[in-house]
């Protein structure tokens, strides 16, 4: 019954996974057609220790890179339009679950409630897009959320945050 409860409770805490975007409403997203690197058009990882590897770098990189161009925005590093920047944060949290003492059979009928502490692991994902000529941020969007233990961190569910964390870019004409 517990682990029923806790199996509840963490499928409820993933379907809280929030994106938000912001973005500069007096620009018009149209005119820009190729983006790299913030970092000098090097791609650079910002990212918790342990994500540090060249196959997660290389699956955060080609995801980004694939996203954009069919967003029709083209990868050049000559002279591109736009700097895309990108952060990953991972946090422990602690959550207290109670249940109640009938989860043990010898105390059922009881209304006492045993308390027990989980961690949780939460994640962000956010993409700064920065005007070259302006050096101004221009759109950003971040998608938080509670991650399996250990994160997934295969190139499907990368491609799958990368996607959600780029779905209203570029932001449509009001």
């Amino acid at each position: 019954m517990k682990k029923l409860v806790f199996f509840i409770f963490i499928i409820g805490a993933f379907s809280c996974d929030t994106v938000r975007t912001e973005y500069d409403t007096s620009i018009d997203f149209s005119q820009y057609k190729t983006f790299c690197w913030l970092e000098g058009c090097a791609f650079t990882f910002t990212g918790p220790a342990y994500l540090d590897d060249s196959v997660v770098q290389s699956h955060v990189k080609e995801s980004i890179i694939s996203t954009m161009q069919k967003k029709g925005i083209q990868y050049n590093d000559n002279d591109p339009d736009l700097l895309v920047d990108f952060h990953i944060t991972i946090e422990n949290e602690k959550a207290i679950y109670y249940h109640g003492v009938q989860d043990d059979p010898y105390y059922y009928r009881t209304t006492f409630l045993q308390p027990e502490e989980v961690i949780l692991t939460r994640g962000t994902l956010l993409i700064h897009v920065v005007d070259r000529q302006r050096s101004e941020v221009i759109w950003q969007s971040h998608a938080e959320g509670y991650l399996e233990d250990p994160p997934d961190l295969s190139k499907k569910n990368i491609q799958r945050g990368i996607t959600r964390v780029l779905k209203d870019f570029p932001p449509s004409k009001k």
